[in-house]
């Protein structure tokens, strides 16, 4: 019985835990946006690039919009609303979205989408300067990348931590974690990404390490690889690289061939982006030359094209090589006038990142002030969800333990009517041989007695026949009982029965039986 109870409960448990798994594949299949709702989200998503907002709390308003539009699809719409801000260097937003966008991957159970998020989260925190966090990040990522199996995103992981590690100047654990990266790409054979990482490991021996040997040994090993194809942009600047390290190490002849290369290739890939640097180091090759003229005229070529890319740093490179190619040249009036140029740019510089970050600082505060609504709707919502699936299950159980309690009951009876037919047969078959026995004994018992009468009424002189007529009347039998018991006619009885009376001197059958002293 127990048996049987405990396998339907069972059975009861796993429906219930079918009809759970059931809604969680639903649930999944719901979040997977169809081609039509993901035609609609591109436009929306386009609209708003072409006409995008200067104002945050416009963009935010616009965001809201279109993720209600699609409530079952809400992360993969805070993903693309992400990149959407990050394309746009608004990395209040992204990084606001991707956390959303995090949420609901977690809550669904898609792992590797949640990672992917906690990693762009973390290269929002390394482009806003807060590395502490984005390494976190990034290591959280990589544990469940890790687990998942996925080689080229954990390299991708590992490659942006030494990365941070580079930018705050630890370049023994940088140049640790690009060999890491390093060892998962050429294990499954990506070579470009190879050639990355060379380069990534150079850099940290050349600028951080001060070997140039190595440096030249890695920036070549992703020589090998950038050069299989002439049209690949990273030839150029790996080349340029190579020419500055041996300018470095005062191997001039070799640094001159290189950067002319490099140029060249700029040139011919029509990369204007990247010629300001090149330039910018061949005028430096200039000084160490002594041609001074030309590095004013390289440098001033590097300044212009910096200056229509929008690259900052080049610029300011280029203005101080300017200012020491005049006074190179003994014009420290045109020295000074390059170094004021120099530090007017830095201020510039300083006054914008002061302004920008001042707009940082209002813009978190209206997101976090905007995400603590946020988060308390989803709590609310949270604890009303909670408390609804808490009644469903208790009502589940409630409905499995009266079921399991009627089988019970079921099983209970009919182990309890079984027992008692068992019980009556058990008293039946009792009863029966209790019946044998009591039979057994009377018809010992009344042999016995038999006996003892016939021989106590031997005196009287009656005939075997006659004396086995009185035992039975003794008994209380009648002549017709009697007749049958010893199989004679009834006449014969009433004969015997006469005789017996005769030779005793009796009237009836009650002085017949006293007077032989017979007790029935």
């Amino acid at each position: 019985m127990n048996t049987k109870f405990i396998l339907y409960f069972q059975l009861l448990l796993v429906f219930a835990i079918a009809f759970s798994c059931s809604k969680q594949q639903e649930k999944a299949k719901n979040e997977r946006i169809n081609h039509s709702d993901s035609l609609l989200l591109s436009n929306l998503l386009d609209t708003i690039n072409r006409n995008y907002p200067q104002n945050n709390d416009s963009l935010i308003l616009l965001s809201e919009r279109i993720i209600a539009k699609f409530p079952l699809h809400k992360a993969h719409v805070n993903e693309k609303i992400a990149y959407l801000h990050f394309t746009h260097s608004n990395y209040i937003l992204a990084e606001h979205f991707f956390h959303a966008s995090s949420r609901y991957y977690f809550s669904d159970s898609l792992k590797e989408n949640y990672a992917d998020q906690i990693g762009n989260i973390g290269v929002i925190n390394e482009l806003s300067g807060n590395y502490p966090q984005a390494i976190s990040n990034y290591l959280k990522a990589l544990s469940i990348f890790d687990s998942l199996n996925k080689e080229i995103k954990c390299s991708k992981i590992y490659n942006n931590i030494g990365i941070v590690y580079q930018q705050i100047n630890e370049p023994e654990k940088a140049l640790f974690y690009f060999k890491k990266s390093l060892d998962i790409t050429q294990k499954i054979g990506k070579k470009q990404l190879s050639a990355n990482r060379f380069n990534n490991i150079a850099t940290i021996y050349e600028d951080y390490l001060n070997n140039l040997d190595s440096a030249i040994y890695y920036y070549n090993k992703s020589l090998e690889i950038y050069k299989i194809d002439s049209t690949d942009i990273n030839l150029p600047i790996v080349i340029n690289n190579i020419g500055f390290v041996y300018l470095k190490k005062e191997k001039l002849e070799n640094a001159d061939s290189l950067f002319s290369r490099a140029l060249f290739l700029c040139i011919s890939q029509n990369r204007r982006n990247n010629i300001a640097p090149i330039l910018r180091n061949i005028a430096t090759l200039q000084i160490k030359k002594k041609k001074f003229s030309e590095a004013i005229i390289t440098g001033k070529e590097a300044v212009k094209i910096a200056k229509n890319n929008t690259n900052i740093e080049i610029e300011l490179e280029s203005l101080s090589v300017i200012e020491k190619a005049y006074e190179g040249l003994g014009d420290f009036f045109k020295a000074t006038i390059a170094l004021k140029e120099y530090h007017s740019l830095k201020e510039k510089i300083s006054g914008e990142n002061q302004k920008n970050e001042i707009n940082k600082l209002n813009i978190q505060f209206d997101v976090k002030e905007k995400e603590n609504r946020i988060t308390i709707l989803e709590l609310e919502n949270n604890v009303q969800q909670r408390k609804l699936r808490q009644l469903w299950l208790s009502i589940l159980l409630l409905i499995i333990l009266l079921l399991g309690f009627y089988i019970f009951y079921r099983l209970q009876k009919k182990n309890n009517q079984l027992e008692m037919n068992q019980m009556q047969r058990d008293i039946q078959d009792y009863i029966s041989q209790i019946e044998e026995m009591n039979d057994s004994k009377f018809e010992k018992d009344t042999d016995n007695e038999k006996s003892f009468i016939l021989e106590s009424i031997n005196k009287f002189d009656l005939s075997d026949r006659e004396k086995e007529v009185l035992f039975l009347i003794s008994q209380g039998y009648k002549n017709a009982e009697i007749g049958e018991k010893l199989f004679i006619s009834l006449n014969t009885v009433k004969t015997h029965t006469k005789n017996i009376f005769s030779k005793l001197d009796v009237r009836n059958r009650i002085e017949a039986v006293k007077k032989t002293q017979i007790i029935p």
